[in-house]
């Protein structure tokens, strides 16, 4: 069981960073063609920023969930570093359980200002749904709750989870090098 949910979570990260490197290259196009219409042809991209904002979400609310598998996320670790080992590892499973509701209160609150405004069209495109933008809040909320799971279980997973255990264990080296050299 642990190895195929953490195969099925390697997909889940491979997919929200296929989708976020989408937004991306999406969002310049969209943006580089706005500001070429604007001032070569005189006349205003109207899909331009609509689509913009949209690939925004996107990539902020899945790049979010991959960043936190990977470690890739601002973080404090000095403190946790300098507790105590059984101590620490309280306090990180303590965090694990405030992300995980976080993530609870992203579905929860994207899924009711998803509906709140699914009925609402952009004035430039009547078939895109306002709605459909803000989706991706509760659904990187459940991708979100999947890797804080798959961490609380297994640990550390994802693409450079050996490189975290190894700064943990240089970490670890230094304080007791400065502990030794103190005393």
């Amino acid at each position: 069981m642990r190895a195929s949910y953490i195969r099925v979570m390697d997909r889940l990260q491979w997919l929200c960073v296929a989708w976020c490197s989408l937004a991306i290259v999406a969002m310049t196009v969209m943006i580089f063609t706005g500001v070429v219409m604007r001032y070569v042809f005189e006349t205003g991209a109207r899909f331009a920023e609509p689509m913009s904002i949209f690939f925004a979400v996107q990539l902020a609310m899945y790049g979010a969930a991959a960043c936190y598998r990977t470690n890739a996320h601002l973080r404090l670790m000095v403190v946790v570093n300098l507790l105590p080992e059984r101590l620490g590892y309280l306090v990180d499973h303590l965090v694990q359980l405030m992300l995980g509701a976080v993530a609870v209160a992203m579905i929860y609150y994207g899924t009711s200002l998803a509906r709140t405004t699914w009925f609402q069209a952009y004035p430039e495109f009547e078939y895109i749904r306002v709605g459909t933008v803000y989706a991706a809040i509760p659904i990187s909320g459940v991708i979100f709750l999947l890797f804080v799971i798959e961490r609380f279980l297994f640990g550390q997973q994802g693409l450079d989870a050996e490189a975290e255990e190894l700064k943990r264990a240089i970490a670890q080296t230094e304080i007791e090098q400065a502990r030794e050299s103190a005393d």
